[in-house]
């Protein structure tokens, strides 16, 4: 894959990442060795605020700097400021030796601010996000960024937040790419924060978001390998094959990766059905087993799935279909009928319903008798056709060049008058077909 530059991952990211609380605890120790210099430093904290609330940051300088030199655990909120002036003056000044030297300064805030009022998990994530805006071109600067929002991570826990759970994962795909990181630190990085997120339901608004974003992420930039899932979960599903979340897990990562064809991804769905049987499980079986050519195993699961209760009408009806495009691979072509039309009574316009059922029509005409009544099966298979054009208009080239190769099939004038039949006569088509049709000549 093609590696991308190091800044292109995280300018979608950064546009979704949000504040962060602001606060941390107290300031701890002494805050003034005399009383002047309580009075000194009430004065410079007193000045910057003046100017800093109406947006006078050049003007506020000095005496902010006076007090974060001199008065370092006064007020927390003058961190808070500083960073709030610091990202101007960065924004505002051009490449060059003064914006990183502002940069330098903007980081030391961020230390200082967790030397004297503590904080570190809130802080790091403000930094290491500040650290990829500033500097994510500099590969050395990302991994140090990582190490910031890993720790912030850590040390939050379920309560970290958001955006910089999402920075981590854009950081680790970043040095990944650039063979700085194994496949394993990344996926282990990716499931500590779904796990965290899993722990979130109910807390925040922003935890879907999130999770679809990574999610996203992680598809986009291919860094949901197969082959290195497969090496990431082989050991631990060797080792407990029972444990429910891991085989959720696994499930899950691999339904969204699309590597259906696992090893891994088939023993773990297996076993998760073992352990926790139902219709949903049944069917993701089924699919898998249908899409390995394994169509004996898909029936079997698939037929287990369509008979569970409280299934609504959309989710009944697909899971027909898919029971239905099995029981035709299997040749089984009455069965196949018999769910396709399961199918359409379910939900009228499902098109490819329609295509199937004209489908297992034709497949079935050696059930009938003679090459007359086998004949007439064209004109039942090409009613269905028509119907799944009109059911679902994007079907309809499908629909008429299946339709275009059966009409020139149909029985002749001279076959047709030999049964005392003419054009438009109702006929219906016997056996398992049972279709009421039209008689009609071929052209």
């Amino acid at each position: 894959m093609k590696h991308k530059t190091l800044k292109s991952i995280f300018l979608s990211v950064f546009s979704f990442s949000l504040m962060v609380p602001a606060f941390s605890q107290a300031g701890s120790g002494p805050r003034y060795e005399t009383p002047e210099d309580s009075i000194a430093c009430g004065k410079h904290l007193s000045a910057y605020r003046t100017f800093f609330k109406i947006d006078l940051y050049d003007y506020a300088m000095d005496t902010w700097l006076q007090a974060f030199n001199d008065c370092p655990a006064s007020s927390e909120m003058m961190y808070i400021d500083g960073v709030t002036m610091y990202r101007s003056f960065i924004q505002q000044a051009p490449e060059g030796p003064v914006r990183e030297g502002k940069i330098d300064t903007l980081m030391l805030i961020y230390d200082r601010r967790m030397e004297y009022f503590g904080g570190e998990g809130n802080v790091l994530g403000r930094k290491g996000r500040a650290l990829l805006t500033y500097r994510g071109s500099d590969i050395e600067q990302v991994q140090n960024a990582y190490e910031m929002l890993k720790r912030s991570v850590e040390l939050e826990g379920k309560d970290a937040q958001e955006a910089v759970m999402l920075l981590l994962i854009s950081a680790g795909i970043t040095l990944n790419q650039q063979n700085l990181m194994e496949d394993n630190q990344l996926y282990d990085d990716y499931f500590l924060v779904q796990g965290l997120l899993d722990q979130m339901e109910g807390r925040s608004s922003r935890r879907d978001r999130t999770r679809s974003k990574i999610d996203e992420l992680m598809l986009k930039e291919e860094a949901l390998r197969c082959e290195a899932l497969d090496r990431y979960f082989e050991a631990s599903l060797e080792g407990d094959g029972t444990d429910i979340s891991l085989l959720k897990r696994i499930v899950n990562v691999y339904q969204l990766s699309v590597c259906n064809l696992s090893d891994v991804y088939v023993a773990a769905s297996e076993s998760l059905y073992a352990l926790e049987p139902g219709p949903e499980s049944a069917h993701n079986l089924g699919v898998i087993f249908l899409s390995r050519n394994q169509s004996e195993k898909a029936e079997a699961y698939l037929k287990e799935a369509v008979q569970a209760d409280n299934l609504d009408s959309n989710t009944r009806s697909d899971w027909y279909y898919d029971l239905a495009r099995v029981t035709y691979a299997n040749k089984n072509y009455c069965q196949a009928i018999e769910y396709a039309r399961e199918v359409i009574n379910l939900k009228r316009d499902y098109g490819k319903a329609y295509i199937l059922l004209g489908d297992a029509f034709v497949a079935a005409r050696e059930t009938l008798g003679d090459e007359f009544q086998q004949s007439a099966v064209y004109w039942a298979a090409v009613d269905q056709y028509q119907k799944a054009a009109s059911a679902d208009p994007i079907l309809a080239e499908e629909s008429n060049q299946k339709a275009n190769q059966y009409l020139r099939l149909f029985p002749d004038n001279e076959e047709i008058f030999f049964r005392d039949l003419k054009e438009g006569d109702p006929y219906q088509v016997g056996g398992c077909i049972n279709a009421n049709t039209t008689v009609r000549s071929r052209k």
